[in-house]
């Protein structure tokens, strides 16, 4: 990774709203020296933030922001440079100028997916302050494509991670405890048959969902609570919550599809809903509120609509993609509650 710092200012900008309108005040992450809108990918519990600017011709370009400070990170073809991050700043995600050429890095480890999958197509998706590196690898399997799940460790070895029943696998985080999460579907099965799981201490740990035959988990956190998207009996997709064996519905709004894409343990989980009207908007969701529109939670400039929202830290500080004015930005957004 470049280490070259540049200032973020003018491209961000903080709302002036009174903080007694909302629970949150609003950043515009603003632009790279390119125009692109840098969109976040991941914060952690410095504050500091990675984030994608996806530029002409399918390029994105990674950027590390630390305060009013941003550093590059990566650049790779139509997937994200960096797309996780550490609580000591470790990053992973992407690299490769083609398609046919996207290998998993990590900043302090370089492109080890070409190292261990050579020709293979791989992307990294989680990554902890130890430096183990979880993501998949893509390889040709006839008519569709085979994905194992993998494991790099910092120490240098890399192996891959085989849920019961087999099948194609997923790992989508990991803390810095080492519990992973993976999403698997079973040979033979459809797509539609995907099963979550946390892998723990070498111990695959099943994630029961919500009664429908599919279950996919995105985020872990550093106690090992664990939140995604299932369907539910009546087959409706909503958002769940997976603590110590129990597992709980976040619901949805408006009889939208809910998935959870991060939380904390502070128990606030955040993500997206997909209207029946086909648009997107932003949740936050916390066992005393239930689950809210985000846009409510902060009073926003005119012209702007919260579409996702990515990550959470422990401060509850909230990352995400707006639209302003038919554009897309990037956002962060501070507790004004002083914590």
């Amino acid at each position: 990774m470049q280490t070259a710092a540049r200032t973020l200012f003018p491209f961000a900008f903080a709302s002036r709203a009174d903080a007694a309108a909302g629970e949150y005040s609003l950043t515009d992450l603003g632009e790279d020296d390119a125009g692109a809108a840098l969109l976040p990918v991941a914060i952690n519990d410095a504050g500091e933030i990675c984030a994608a600017a996806h530029r002409a011709g399918g390029l994105v370009q990674g950027w590390l922001v630390r305060g009013a400070q941003r550093e590059p990170a990566g650049t790779a073809m139509c997937h994200d440079p960096a797309s996780c991050l550490s609580g000591n700043g470790h990053l992973a995600g992407t690299t490769g100028a083609a398609l046919r050429e996207v290998r998993a890095w990590a900043s302090h480890l370089g492109a080890f997916g070409e190292k261990h999958w050579p020709g293979i197509a791989s992307f990294a998706h989680g990554v902890n302050a130890r430096g183990d590196v979880v993501g998949s690898a893509l390889f040709d399997a006839g008519e569709f494509g085979l994905s194992r799940a993998f494991l790099r460790t910092a120490a240098g070895g890399a192996k891959f991670l085989t849920p019961p029943h087999g099948g194609t696998a997923y790992a989508t985080a990991i803390n810095d405890a080492g519990d992973v999460t993976v999403n698997s579907t079973p040979l033979g099965a459809s797509r539609d048959d995907s099963r979550a799981w946390l892998l723990r201490e070498d111990c695959y740990i099943a994630l029961p969902g919500l009664g429908g035959r599919r279950a996919w988990a995105a985020a872990v956190t550093p106690r090992g609570r664990v939140t995604g998207r299932a369907l539910t009996a009546g087959g409706a997709t909503h958002a769940f919550w997976w603590d110590d064996g129990v597992t709980t519905d976040l619901g949805t709004l408006e009889g939208g599809a809910s998935e959870a894409l991060a939380a904390n343990d502070q128990l606030t989980a955040v993500g997206r809903v997909l209207r029946p009207d086909g648009t997107r908007r932003a949740f936050r969701w916390t066992p005393d509120d239930g689950m809210k529109w985000l846009d409510t939670l902060v009073s926003l400039p005119r012209g702007w609509t919260l579409r996702e929202a990515v990550g959470v830290n422990a401060r509850g500080d909230i990352i995400g993609t707006a639209v302003r004015r038919g554009r897309a930005r990037g956002f962060l957004l501070r507790t004004t509650s002083g914590a």
